[in-house]
């Protein structure tokens, strides 16, 4: 079960739908909330050997105190109502490192997908796909306009019998726990494979048994024309699922994070939380 929820705070618009969902998680499973404030380090402004005047430093010193003390004082305020415990850590350094680092300490860390629209997110999508990459916790992104607070009923897992899927499966597991209807998506599976995937969900389903889920609805998709991302969404939309659940993917080139395709659309495309894994 979630026993420690961390969530992402900041001054972005999407702040509040995320501490809405972390509410709205750690009633249901009776879990203390945790606020994690990451401020970015001073912007530097010697060149050299110089030095930073000392008036420019204090007034930038303020400004970050200014802005801590306010997320902090809206975080409390949000989360007045809840009645469980909570806790506020404020560190400073780069984001996603920071992010990743909170979440090893928690069950579950609720970030918000970056808008790539109005660009008011306080979070980049490489910070965010580091933070998932990185954490070693299954991460809930909602979408930024968006907020998980009614229970999670129906539930939608992307499945391709690969290591992150089952990892994802495994880290949804309060999720699944609680769901009434598991519907277990395949794209883009050829004919000649019909037999193996039957197997293979065979084995998928004892699995979900074994844990006492309700039984799983097997469905299928095609990426043609419209890539996996979309295809992931489409059925989640046509089985009103609460919730997406699945592995993320991707490998390291420098600092960056490098995904591939389906991964980039859903954390581009959502418009249902996800609960990704790696």
């Amino acid at each position: 079960m979630f026993k420690r929820i961390a969530v992402h705070i900041d001054k972005d618009p999407a702040c509040e739908g995320r501490v809405a969902t972390a509410m709205a998680l750690a009633q249901t499973y009776t879990a203390h909330i945790v606020g994690i404030y990451v401020q970015d380090p001073p912007y530097n402004y010697a060149y050299g050997e110089a030095v930073i005047p000392s008036a420019i430093l204090e007034v930038q010193q303020q400004q970050i105190a200014d802005e801590r003390h306010k997320c902090s004082q809206e975080f409390c305020h949000l989360t007045a109502s809840a009645g469980l415990g909570k806790s506020w850590i404020a560190v400073e350094g780069l984001r996603e490192e920071e992010l990743a680092l909170q979440a090893r300490c928690s069950d579950l860390l609720i970030l918000s997908q970056a808008d790539l629209q109005t660009h008011r997110s306080s979070i980049e999508p490489y910070q965010l796909e580091s933070v998932v990459m990185t954490a070693g916790r299954p991460v809930l992104v909602v979408p930024y306009e968006g907020k998980l607070t009614q229970p999670v009923e129906r539930v939608l897992i992307c499945w391709d019998r690969g290591r992150e899927s089952a990892r994802a499966i495994a880290d949804a597991a309060p999720f699944l726990s609680r769901a009434k209807e598991i519907a277990v998506l395949t794209v883009d599976e050829a004919p000649a494979a019909a037999p193996r995937i039957r197997n293979t969900m065979h084995g998928l389903d004892d699995y979900l048994r074994a844990h006492g889920y309700v039984e799983a609805k097997p469905v299928s998709s095609s990426s043609k024309g419209i890539g996996i991302g979309n295809a992931i969404l489409n059925t989640a939309s046509d089985c009103g699922a609460d919730l997406i659940v699945m592995g993320l993917y991707g490998h390291s080139r420098a600092r960056e994070w490098m995904l591939g395709g389906a991964s980039r659309e859903m954390l581009e495309s959502m418009t249902v939380p996800v609960l990704f894994s790696h």
